[in-house]
């Protein structure tokens, strides 16, 4: 790995979409369930649970 430099994509029929995304490490723990990404397993459950009820 190095910080600069080229990434080549090749696809079948030249249709892709990619996010790529970059940053400092967060030196914190990291949970991750379906779409939510959060810092315990609590937290993830607390998410779904908001995300069922309309809170966001």
């Amino acid at each position: 790995y190095e910080k600069d430099g080229d990434v080549d994509f090749k696809t079948k029929d030249n249709k892709a979409r990619i996010f790529f995304a970059a940053g400092e490490p967060l030196n914190e723990p990291i949970a991750r369930g379906g779409p939510f990404v959060m810092n315990t397993r609590g937290e993830i459950l607390q998410a779904f649970e908001d995300y069922q009820n309309g809170k966001f």
